[in-house]
């Protein structure tokens, strides 16, 4: 379905970006302008890259490389999520080197922070990133099943969580997202919900539980939140983004609309007359246009759009958000 229309909300597809380019995409973030940077993650292939994605289709290019720009950095590094701090810097988080890692916008390697443990300011596998109103980074720690909130110098400030399952506990937490009173919504991934805090970390509530329904998740792995308050949970194994209002009542859903090719996933295919041959001869290519495990969602407020990362197609699919929207009548 291109359209869906639901509660005065109209998510329109717009597009597709990605292929090759960005094989082993895990997770984005919006910077200055068209800016967006992208993580990769796979193995020979984790690298960080800058695209310019504008507001028409094939309106998009990659502007910089971090692994041109710092060779032989990646070796070794597992990158998992990436933040654009207040300084215009870009933070990634680094799984097997429990570390947060910082670049300039144009990748030039700045410092690190953190190191492996359990103590404060030390990370086990970390992941989810973001920065809150105060201009510190959250900082999903993974392994060590909390949150930690440290300022751009790496100096801590706050943090909460443990291992479990009650209010306010996870186990493995993933994605992270701020909304605009400054709550922080935690995607807990292996207690297959979301939970809500304040923004010291006080508990606020709980979203879902584990199953394949309505308002239930299977793994959820990321969580977005857009400016009037709309919560997007990536349901990484359910193949969805679930969406809720403000207040938590489901809306609707999304499984992918992605019924053209990206600009790049075209130039390969015509440079490629088995490829080519391949897709004319199969019955449908509906099932291609289903979201396959994603594991990132975000809102880009400067334009209503909001990108899913559809990491095993290599690939983002981009949804228009129209608000106040009623479904026309037309007579023919």
């Amino acid at each position: 379905m291109l359209t869906i229309s639901v509660a005065g909300r109209a998510f329109d597809f717009n597009r597709i970006v990605g292929g090759r380019q960005i094989t082993g995409i895990v997770n984005i973030a919006f910077g200055e302008g068209d800016d967006v940077y992208v993580v990769k993650k796979a193995a020979g292939f984790s690298d960080v890259l800058r695209l310019s994605i504008g507001g028409e289709p094939d309106d998009e290019e990659i502007t910089a490389t971090f692994s041109q720009v710092n060779e032989d950095f990646f070796r070794g590094a597992w990158p998992a999520c990436v933040a654009v701090g207040p300084d215009s810097n870009v933070y990634v988080t680094d799984e097997l080197r429990h570390l947060v890692s910082v670049f300039d916008r144009d990748g030039l390697f700045l410092n690190h922070i953190g190191e492996s443990g359990t103590g404060e300011g030390q990370f086990d596998r970390p992941s989810g990133i973001v920065f809150n109103a105060a201009g510190n980074m959250l900082v999903v720690d993974t392994l060590n099943h909390r949150v930690q909130e440290l300022t751009t110098d790496g100096a801590f400030v706050n943090g909460w969580g443990s291992q479990g399952s009650d209010e306010g506990q996870f186990r493995s937490p993933w994605g992270i997202a701020v909304d605009g009173n400054g709550d922080v919504y935690v995607a807990d991934h292996k207690n297959h919900r979301v939970q809500k805090f304040d923004s010291n970390g006080g508990f606020i509530a709980s979203i879902g539980s584990h199953g394949s329904d309505i308002g239930e998740f299977d793994h959820p792995s990321d969580v977005a939140v857009d400016p009037n308050g709309d919560i997007y949970v990536c349901d990484w194994v359910n193949n969805r983004v679930q969406i809720f209002d403000s207040e938590y009542n489901y809306i609707s859903e999304l499984g992918g609309s992605a019924t053209e090719l990206s600009k790049w996933q075209k130039l390969y295919v015509r440079g490629n007359p088995d490829v080519h041959k391949a897709r004319r001869r199969v019955d449908s290519l509906e099932p291609e246009w289903k979201f396959a495990l994603p594991t990132g969602v975000k809102f880009d407020a400067k334009r209503s759009r909001l990108f899913v990362i559809d990491s095993q197609r290599w690939r983002i699919q981009i949804f228009d958000k129209l608000d106040g929207y009623s479904d026309p009548q037309f007579n023919i």
